[in-house]
Parts: structure tokens; sequence; C-alpha cells
């Protein structure tokens, strides 16, 4: 089982570029529930990323600080479009071309991580901290919101402080919409 933030991580990439490899075969019925579980998916990973990854990238790699910016800003666009596509009738040709457009930006956003943030983490850190990141990396997944929050911070303390309450929000509504 994988336990390092660089295996949990290159994971969670994988499982986006296969769900996102079924797009074009979705039936068009089917496309709102494919779309909400692609959202979770990338939600709950950038949150933990934010609360888990960047930090140790900015506190203990070289030119870390550059590096977590210019990858937040990247999940920053990508939280943007993932809340307007929200907003969106998945039934409408315009949603279906809002995400073939979000696709190739979110793939690449993960080939960068994996290129750069992953292998200088790899290369500073021992394998102890990698575990010590990995286990909380699954904690900040299993507690982070499930829908897109634009406009909450995306560093500490802000995040730190309005991550749970979004995800309980968030909670709450994914248990209504199901219940009605």
């Amino acid at each position: 089982m994988a336990t390092s933030i660089i295996e949990l991580i290159s994971a969670d990439h994988e499982h986006v570029k296969e769900h996102f490899s079924e797009l074009e075969e979705i039936p068009g019925a089917k496309l709102g529930d494919w779309f909400c579980e692609l959202r979770e998916l990338l939600v709950r990973h950038e949150v933990a990323e934010e609360i888990t990854l960047y930090p140790a990238l900015r506190s203990e790699v070289a030119g870390g600080d550059k590096i977590a910016d210019a990858r937040i800003a990247e999940q920053q666009a990508a939280e943007s479009k993932l809340a307007e596509l929200e907003k969106m009738d998945p039934q409408s040709p315009s949603f279906l071309a809002e995400l073939l457009q979000l696709r190739p930006a979110v793939l690449e956003h993960a080939k960068k991580e994996e290129s750069d943030v992953l292998s200088r983490l790899q290369a500073a850190l021992g394998p102890e901290r990698l575990e010590d990141l990995g286990r909380a990396y699954a904690l900040a997944m299993s507690s982070a919101p499930t829908h897109a929050h634009p406009h909450a911070p995306d560093t500490p303390p802000g995040n730190l402080i309005l991550g749970p309450v979004a995800a309980v929000a968030d909670r709450m509504r994914d248990a209504i919409k199901k219940a009605s």
C-alpha cells in the first residue's frame, strides 16, 4: 500500500488520468455524475496538497516558494473552472466543451508536479519524512471539502481554518442532494 506522499500523489494523478480517459465514452445522461466524481477527486487532492505538500516544498526545498506559487496558481485556475462547471447544466454542449478545455490543464499540472515538485521532495527528504507527509496527506484528503471554493485561501493559516468548515458544509450539501 502506498504510504509516502510521493506514492499517494502519484496514485491520485493516475486516478485522474484514468477518469479523464473515460470522458468521451460517458453517455450524456451520466456526464453530471462523472463530473461530480472528478470534482470531488480534484478538490480533495488540491486541498490536501495545499495543506501538506506545498508547505513542505516551501520549507524544505531550496527555491520551493517559487515552484509552490506556480503550481498553486494552476490549481486555483482549475478550481475556478470546476466552480463554473458546477453551475452549468451537464446536458448543455458548452459543458462538455469546458470539460475538454479543463482536461489538458489538469494533466499538464500533474505532469509538472511529478517532474518538478515530487522529484525535488524525493531528493531533499528522507523516507521517514516522506512517510510522515504521506500520513498527513491521507488525513487531509479524508477531511477535505468536496466542492470547489475558488475564493478560499490556498495557504496556511487561512486554508487550515476555513477548509474544515467548507468540508462540513460540502458534506451536508452532498447528503441533502442525495436524499432529495
